[in-house]
């Protein structure tokens, strides 16, 4: 083991085990400190009514007379500590897990040999994403009582269904190296064109959903030929039609919503036994198609040719354009099986409906360890990385925690995740 992980990992034990040390000593006071806080109130109460008393011109008891509440330095110090005890005890479990994946690691490097670890970095990525989420949901279990109950899950199953599939697309369109942030406007005029269509033109709901994928397509192939045939940069290409999309969305309707869908199309999103059944259903099969696709088919393989050298995939045959224009036919589908998910959950259909989702998205796959230049990535890291981003937003929103910290956090975590898969590829390059 090197001496920086070894420091590492003497700092995660010691800190894991003060923590936890900590905790379990204001735990044990906390009899003193809850007789004491309760003095401190009852006092604070008599000040009050004194207070109160002398305004109404009352005989009014001398708040000097009132007893002081004796509290010893250490009692302070214990007191202080108590109100971070739940943090202390959530840092320490973390530290102590995060010491064990260390020592796993180390042991599972010695045993497999450098080589042999190197040619498994993929599957590193996605035990490292894995063991995040169930430290992450430990935490959450232990910050708040709701969390693990089993509509909570249920919940948090239904938010994620419409963020996976849009983030399968996203993976697709990532891992050739592009990107699509037209995802969330284009989900939006979908979903109106379907209410349009069902409200009042009449057209059945199966015809609806066909047409409308078809429709959601044709944006993620305009896309696509931008970026294959006039060689615009995918971030140009698609920051264009993410404004035009939301401003067709806003012009279609001047800016109404467009409420109350047709029973047959709202029980799309509908329970069963209280169980999202369907939305869970078309999630599976939206993963199993994406999984099958990138891992064994032709155009898979492409690209990641694509997206790791387009150079070489260039001279080893492949056709740039049309693999490029598929994988955002792939996302514009993605849109809109998601707009059918959305549109049917809200009975209604908004132009303001998706606004940010791309961020949700992009995050999700980055998590996920495909990497923002191309070339790596995998379904199943998006998977992880979807959960990670859902119970992130499900635990900040069990504790209150309002919007605007919201996406402050998921910003950071995208930050965070290309940080540390810039390492992770520096580290690669100059171990060969």
């Amino acid at each position: 083991m090197k001496k920086r992980m070894k420091i590492l990992l003497i700092l995660c034990l010691v800190l894991g085990v003060a923590l936890l040390g900590i905790n379990l000593y204001t735990q044990g006071s906390a009899g003193r400190i809850a007789e004491l806080q309760a003095k401190i109130a009852e006092r604070k109460q008599l000040i009050a009514q004194a207070e109160m008393a002398r305004v109404l011109g009352r005989e009014a008891v001398d708040v000097g007379e009132l007893p002081e509440v004796e509290i010893s330095s250490a009692d302070r110090v214990v007191m202080a500590l108590a109100s971070f005890s739940g943090a202390f005890l959530v840092l320490g479990i973390d530290l102590l897990i995060g010491a064990l994946a260390l020592i796993a690691f180390h042991l599972f490097k010695r045993r497999r040999g450098e080589r042999k670890v190197r040619k498994v970095s993929s599957a590193n990525n996605i035990v490292g994403i894995l063991i995040a989420l169930i430290v992450l949901c430990l935490d959450l279990s232990i910050a708040s009582k709701v969390f693990l109950t089993q509509s909570n899950f249920l919940n948090v199953l239904q938010q994620i269904s419409i963020n996976f599939v849009i983030a399968i697309g996203m993976t697709f369109v990532i891992i050739s190296g592009g990107i699509d942030l037209s995802v969330g406007s284009n989900i939006a005029l979908t979903g109106l064109l379907m209410a349009i269509m069902m409200k009042n033109w009449g057209v059945g709901v199966t015809w609806t959903i066909v047409l409308s994928l078809l429709f959601s397509a044709a944006i993620g192939l305009i896309n696509g030929s931008l970026i294959a045939f006039l060689n615009l940069p995918p971030f140009i290409a698609t920051l264009g039609m993410m404004s035009i999309a939301r401003g067709a969305a806003y012009t279609v309707t001047g800016g109404a919503p467009i409420y109350t869908m047709p029973a047959g199309f709202t029980g799309i999103s509908g329970r069963v036994a209280n169980v999202p059944l369907y939305a869970i259903l078309i999630m599976i099969a939206v993963f199993a198609l994406g999984w099958y696709c990138l891992r064994y088919t032709k155009v898979g393989r492409f690209t990641y040719a694509i997206g790791g050298n387009e150079s070489c995939a260039k001279l080893s045959g492949i056709n740039l354009s049309k693999v490029k224009c598929f994988v955002y036919v792939v996302s514009g589908l993605c849109c809109g099986v998601a707009a059918i998910l959305l549109t049917s959950r809200l009975d209604s259909a908004l132009p303001t409906n998706a606004d940010g989702q791309e961020m949700d998205a992009i995050a999700a796959v980055v998590i996920g360890g495909t990497s923002m230049k191309g070339g790596e990535g995998s379904i199943i890291g998006t998977l992880i990385g979807i959960l990670i981003i859902g119970v992130i937003s499900n635990g900040l929103n069990l504790l209150g925690v309002a919007q605007g910290p919201q996406k402050m956090v998921k910003g950071l975590i995208i930050v965070v995740a290309v940080i540390i898969d810039v390492l992770r590829r520096r580290a690669a390059e100059q171990s060969k």
